[in-house]
């Protein structure tokens, strides 16, 4: 009886011992089935991120900035690449005209003075025409064909252009005196351009120099209180050495600035 007994507990342990181990092999598959769809959930928003990220690319720019720092001033100027906004587009091309304005009305020398005289008459309206031609006429004992004769070269370095509102600018900039192997004399200046553009009719020369119809309404120049301390070239004394000549008015019509040459 007990050698039975013994044989159905043998056979009922083998039959338990099959069983654990059929459990753990379904419990192994589940695993691994689990296992299978974590990755596979993980891929599909690996993917689905790469390409969200891919479609964000286009909305998203990096655009560097050179920062420019004056060494004598301190003063920062920010420099920035052409867009093609229009607003950034129109911003240049004021910059480019308001600049080229100060370098014709504040620089001189012998050789360019007719042609600097020229630009500066084509580019304002009548009143700084007349404005800038009292000041220019040798008459004036500022005028740089009396100050700066002959020999005496001014160079214009533009600092930096800001705008105080779409049609007014501020130039600073610095003017530099040569006279012959002296030293030459450094000033500091800004600026105030107010101006406009208009569609008057032009001769071919003159779009040539001009040819968006850009015109200065009222100019004001005044020494840069941000910089150092400057010598105003009204403290220069005027070169007496050769004649000076006379200058001709500019034209009072506003169609046409067709401004004549300085009379030798």
């Amino acid at each position: 009886m007990s050698k039975k007994v013994e044989k159905q507990d043998f056979e009922n342990y083998l039959k338990e011992a099959r069983t654990w181990e059929t459990d753990k092999v379904r419990e192994i598959e589940k695993s691994r089935k689990a296992a299978w769809w974590v990755a596979i959930g993980s891929g599909v928003t690996a993917i689905a991120s790469v390409f969200a990220v891919s479609a964000m690319m286009p909305l998203k720019t990096v655009e560097p900035y050179v920062i420019r720092v004056d060494n004598s001033t301190g003063i920062v100027d920010v420099v920035e690449a052409l867009t093609d906004g229009k607003t950034n587009y129109d911003e240049a091309m004021n910059k480019y005209f308001v600049q080229w304005y100060v370098r014709y009305r504040e620089g001189y020398s012998k050789e360019l003075a007719e042609d600097y005289y020229y630009n500066v008459g084509l580019m304002s309206s009548t009143t700084e025409q007349q404005k800038y031609f009292q000041f220019f006429n040798p008459k004036n004992p500022l005028s740089p064909l009396a100050v700066y004769g002959d020999y005496a070269k001014v160079k214009i370095g533009i600092k930096s252009t800001s705008f105080i509102n779409p049609t007014v600018a501020l130039v600073r900039y610095t003017k530099e005196i040569e006279r012959g192997l002296d030293k030459p004399i450094i000033t500091h200046w800004a600026a105030t351009v107010t101006f406009r553009y208009t569609k008057a009719p032009m001769a071919e020369k003159d779009r040539g120099i001009n040819p968006l119809g850009f015109q200065v309404v009222e100019y004001r120049n005044d020494p840069d209180a941000l910089a150092p301390a400057a010598t105003p070239v009204a403290a220069v004394a005027p070169v007496t050495s050769a004649p000076a000549p006379s200058v001709t008015v500019f034209p009072t019509t506003e169609a046409r600035p067709a401004v004549p040459a300085i009379q030798q």
